[in-house]
C-alpha cells in the first residue's frame, strides 16, 4: 500500500509511541468525585500532553487508505486496504460453524501500546476465557502474536499509523473467522494522528443472521465535538443496513457529559442498549468511564471489569446471548 510520510523519522530513537503519555493522565484521574480544582488540573495536564504528542506526530507514517492486517488461511500475513463502504450490503452467513449464539464471551481492552509490565500475561489469561477479544492501542508485536495463536484466534487489525515500522491500532480476534471486515480512520484534530474503528461481521452457529462487532478507539484530543461525532456516526452508518445483533465496544474517550451525549446521538439509529456494571471498575477520566459496550439483539448474561496494573485501562468482559431471530 502507498504510504504517506508525515515527516522524517530521524531523531525518533528513545521517544515513546504517540498517545503514550495519556496513560499517566488516566492514572492520575482515576478517582471518582475528585475536587473541582483537581479535575481542572487534570484537564490542563490533558491539554499539555496534547502539545507533547503534537511534536511526536512527526515520528509516524500514515497510509493513504485504512490499512488492514490479517492472516490468510495458509497462515501468511496479508496487508490490504479495508476502507468501509457505507453502501455495501452486509454479508450473509451460510448457517455453518460460527460463534455460539447461546454464550458469546467478549472482552474489550485498551492495552496502552503494550508498554506496561505484565500486559501479555494478563492478556493471555483473559483471552483464554473469551470468544471475542477487542484491543485498542495494540501493536502487532512478537509478544502479541503467540497469545493470539495459542487461542486459535482468527484476527484482523486496523492500523491507525506506523511507528518505527510497527503498526498501531485496533485489533479484533475471535474463535470464528469474520465473514467480512472494514475500517474507518479519523484524525485527531489537535495532533494529526489517526484513530481507527474496525467493523467485522461474524457467523453465528446454526443461524443465517450475522453478528456485527465494532471495535473503536475514539478521538481524544479535541475540544469541539465535530470530529468526535463524525467518527462515531460514520461507524454507525456502516451498520445502517445490518439487521442482526450488534456489539459496539471499545475506548470511547467519553471524559465529559457532552461526549457521552454525542456518543448516544451518533448510535441512536442503531437502537443500542448500553451494558451496565453492578460493580463498575472501568477506567475513568474526569469522573467518567471511558470504555463502553453497547449491544442490540443480545441479552447480557454477565458484565465485569477487572482491575489491573498492566494498562491504564481495566479489561471489560461481558457474556452475551443472542436473542431469537427477529
Amino acid at each position: 500500500m502507498a504510504r504517506e510520510r508525515v515527516a522524517a523519522r530521524h531523531g525518533a530513537a528513545g521517544l515513546s509511541p504517540p498517545d503514550r503519555s495519556k496513560g499517566e493522565l488516566h492514572r492520575s484521574a482515576q478517582r471518582e468525585g475528585s475536587p473541582a480544582s483537581e479535575r481542572a488540573g487534570s484537564l490542563a495536564a490533558h491539554l499539555a500532553a496534547a502539545a507533547v504528542l503534537l511534536s511526536l506526530a512527526a515520528c509516524v507514517t500514515l497510509t493513504r487508505e485504512p490499512r488492514g492486517l490479517m492472516l490468510d488461511d495458509d497462515g501468511a500475513l496479508r496487508v490490504a486496504a479495508i476502507a468501509c463502504n457505507a453502501t455495501a450490503a452486509p454479508p450473509i452467513s451460510t448457517g455453518g460453524p460460527g460463534l455460539d449464539p447461546a454464550a458469546i464471551r467478549v472482552m474489550t481492552w485498551n492495552v496502552h501500546k503494550q508498554g506496561d509490565a505484565g500486559w501479555d500475561r494478563d492478556l493471555a489469561r483473559f483471552a483464554a476465557g473469551s470468544d471475542v477479544v477487542l484491543l485498542q492501542e495494540a501493536t502487532l508485536s512478537a509478544a502479541l502474536r503467540p497469545v493470539l495463536d495459542a487461542n486459535g484466534f482468527a484476527w484482523v487489525m486496523a492500523s491507525s499509523f506506523i511507528y518505527e515500522d510497527a503498526d498501531f491500532g485496533v485489533l479484533t480476534a475471535a474463535r470464528a473467522k469474520p465473514l467480512a471486515s472494514c475500517a474507518l480512520r479519523a484524525v485527531e484534530p489537535l495532533i494529526g494522528i489517526p484513530k481507527s474503528g474496525l467493523v467485522a461481521w461474524f457467523p453465528l452457529a446454526g443461524r443465517r443472521d450475522t453478528l456485527a462487532i465494532v471495535n473503536v478507539h475514539a478521538i481524544n484530543f479535541a475540544l469541539a465535538l465535530t470530529a468526535y461525532g463524525a467518527q462515531l456516526t460514520g461507524l454507525a452508518t456502516t451498520l445502517a443496513s445490518h439487521v442482526g445483533p450488534i456489539v459496539f465496544a471499545g475506548d470511547f474517550n467519553t471524559w465529559s457529559d457532552d461526549r457521552v451525549a454525542a456518543l448516544r446521538t451518533a448510535v441512536a439509529p442503531l437502537e443500542l442498549t448500553e451494558v451496565r456494571f453492578a460493580d463498575d471498575r472501568r477506567a475513568t477520566f474526569l469522573g467518567h468511564p471511558v470504555d463502553h459496550v453497547l449491544v442490540r439483539g443480545l441479552t447480557v448474561v454477565d458484565a465485569t471489569a477487572v482491575t489491573v496494573t498492566s494498562s491504564d485501562h481495566n479489561p471489560v468482559r461481558v457474556t452475551l446471548r443472542v436473542d431469537a431471530a427477529r
